[in-house]
Order: structure tokens, then C-alpha cells, then sequence
């Protein structure tokens, strides 16, 4: 049996990320919580600070509560696909990788992969994501299945769409089962399956402001992006509003002052799903204090271990400033001017 905290931290890890992005946070993340206790234990706050920059944070809540359920009964990952359904965030896939590939049960999974290959492999028609299709690949999968050796054959099937049968130019040459296959004996392999409707993107603008105090920098909890994230204050601009004086209005509940003066730092683009964020990026000189919200103030050794999302670290590296220095000097060869709030 292979060790079935390990896989199912890696079928998570690798469900929003490629895997030569994912093999190496997979082998930290697990340096960090070698065992379903090690990370039952730890704070929410310290799994998503590991867990930043691998995007689709709700993987790493659902994680961390799953582990916290399965420590409490004694620490041992079920075995069956359904008592992993019972944990939070494990669907079908997860749950039926985790149990064939540890526990040798004999279940199929799907994934992007193996469905593009059983599509191909028998022409299934339309979206195999839902509807016909979709049980139809189900119904291959299952039939296809080897049941003495479950993990191998799913896991061949995985490697097979991943490195062979392509989305793109799929390698047929190379394909152990070109010959059987129905798409490619059609003389058009990439026709199947066929393309998902992608949503349409949905635009949002906001403002973003980097503060220091005290040489350390000013964050607050995202509510924008990623609830329990930290970030650098934000303030969405509506409309024809201009994203200085959107800021500066949202600065004081935000961070707790009144923000003095405004010097534009640049901008930056960020995308999560079908949301793509236009972000004009302020330094924040504060003033006075005013009824609002307390920020967390950290240094670059705190920094380091915080939570920040992609989003934070472009804002970051834009306004050039770091927590271990007040911010750039103002008035630099080629700088906007600052805008000035109250005169």
C-alpha cells in the first residue's frame, strides 16, 4: 500500500496546477505536514501561507478541514471511496484516486486526461464534461477498468492523455492503442471531445495602496479575492470613478487613518477564473488615525510566512517597496505625479 496522505495531498495539489509546477510545492507542502496530524494541527493562516501562489485557495481550506476530521478519528485516511466522499472537498475523482492507486480498490476515475482518451479512443461525441457524454466516458472508464491492478491502470491512462494523447497534435505515433482508436481512424483526432463554452470574462477594477508604518507594511483580510488571504488594502472603482479618490475614501475604514497623500505606483492585471482584475497601484503616505479597521503590520521575516496571493506579490513588486525599507523616495525621474487628498 502507498502512503494515501501522500497521493491525496498530491491528487489536490494537481487539480488546479500542472504538474511541473505542482511536483515541487507537492514535495514541500508534505516536508512541511509530513502526516493528515501534522497538518490538522496547524493554523488555517499557516496552510495558506504555504499553500500561496498555487491559486484556488478553497483546495487548501477544504484540505486542512478534511485532515482536522480525519485526525480526530484516529488519523487513518479512509479506504473506501465512500467514507473519502464524506470529507470535505474529496469528489469523485479524488476519492477514486486516492483509493485505487493507496488501497488497490478496484474503481475508475476520470479526469481531463482520461477523458480525452476514452473520447478519442470510441469518437464520444459533445462536451464530455456533462451530460451524454459524460456518462458515456463514465461507462468506458468502468469497463475498461483493470480491477486486479485499479492504481496502475488509472494512473497509465492519466500518464497516457498527459504526455501522448495531446489536446493539441496528440503524439498517435507513439500511442500503444492508436490502432483501436475511433477519432484518429476518422482521420481527425482532435475533433473529440469537443470544446467546453467558456463564460465570458467579468471585468473589475480596483485600487490598490501600499503603507508602511514603521517600516512595516500595512495589510488587511482580502474580500475580494481570497477570504482569509492577507493583502494590501483594496478598494473597488466603479464606474467612471477615479481610483485615487476611490481609495483614499476606503483608506480610513480599511486600515484605520486617513490616507494623506497618493503618489501612483503603476498597474498591474490579474486573472482568478472567469474574473480579470484591472489594478491601479498607489504608495500610501498616512495621516491621521480614524475610526476603520486594524491592519496587520508585518516585516519581511513575517512576511515571508504570511498568506499572499499572486495579486499581492504583483502589487508589491510594482510599487517597488519591501517591508524591510520605508517605500522608494518620492519624485523619481519618470514618476506620475502624487495626488494629494484634502489639499
Amino acid at each position: 500500500m502507498r502512503d494515501p496522505w501522500a497521493i491525496w495531498a498530491s491528487e489536490v495539489i494537481l487539480q488546479q496546477t500542472t504538474v511541473a509546477a505542482g511536483a515541487p510545492r507537492w514535495e514541500r507542502f508534505l516536508a512541511r505536514f509530513p502526516t493528515v496530524d501534522a497538518l490538522a494541527a496547524a493554523p488555517e493562516r499557516e496552510v495558506l501561507a504555504e499553500w500561496s501562489g498555487l491559486g484556488y485557495y478553497a483546495r487548501a481550506r477544504n484540505l486542512h478541514r478534511a485532515a482536522r476530521i480525519v485526525a480526530a478519528s484516529g488519523g487513518a485516511v479512509p479506504a473506501s471511496v465512500e467514507g473519502l466522499r464524506a470529507l470535505p472537498g474529496v469528489g469523485p475523482y479524488t476519492a477514486a484516486a486516492v483509493a485505487s492507486i493507496a488501497f488497490g480498490v478496484p474503481v475508475p476515475l476520470v479526469d481531463g486526461n482520461v477523458a480525452r482518451v476514452l473520447a478519442r479512443l470510441l469518437a464520444i461525441p459533445g462536451d464530455v464534461r456533462s451530460g451524454a457524454a459524460r456518462a458515456a466516458v463514465g461507462d468506458a472508464a468502468s469497463g475498461f477498468l483493470d480491477r486486479r491492478f485499479p492504481g496502475e491502470h488509472n494512473q497509465a491512462l492519466m500518464e497516457l492523455g498527459a504526455l501522448v494523447c495531446l489536446p493539441r497534435a496528440p503524439r498517435c505515433t507513439e500511442c500503444p492503442i492508436a490502432d483501436a482508436c475511433r477519432a484518429r481512424a476518422a482521420g481527425d483526432p482532435e475533433r473529440f471531445p469537443a470544446p467546453r463554452r467558456r463564460k465570458a470574462p467579468v471585468r473589475v477594477r480596483l485600487a490598490a495602496g501600499v503603507a508602511f508604518r514603521s517600516g512595516r507594511l500595512v495589510l488587511v483580510e482580502d474580500e475580494h479575492l481570497v477570504p482569509g488571504h492577507l493583502v494590501v488594502p483594496l478598494a473597488p472603482v466603479e464606474g467612471d470613478a477615479g481610483a485615487a479618490a476611490a481609495l483614499a475614501a476606503a483608506w480610513p475604514s480599511l486600515a484605520g487613518r486617513r490616507a494623506a497623500r497618493l503618489e501612483p505606483a503603476g498597474r498591474v492585471r490579474h486573472s482568478v477564473l472567469e474574473r480579470r482584475y484591472d489594478v491601479e497601484v498607489f504608495r500610501v503616505d498616512e495621516g491621521a488615525a480614524a475610526p476603520g479597521a486594524r491592519p496587520r503590520l508585518l516585516g519581511t521575516a513575517e512576511l515571508s510566512r504570511a498568506p499572499l496571493g499572486g495579486l499581492t506579490r504583483k502589487v508589491l513588486a510594482v510599487s517597488g517597496a519591501t517591508p524591510s525599507e520605508e517605500p522608494p523616495a518620492r519624485g523619481r525621474r519618470g514618476s506620475p505625479p502624487p495626488t494629494r487628498i484634502g489639499g
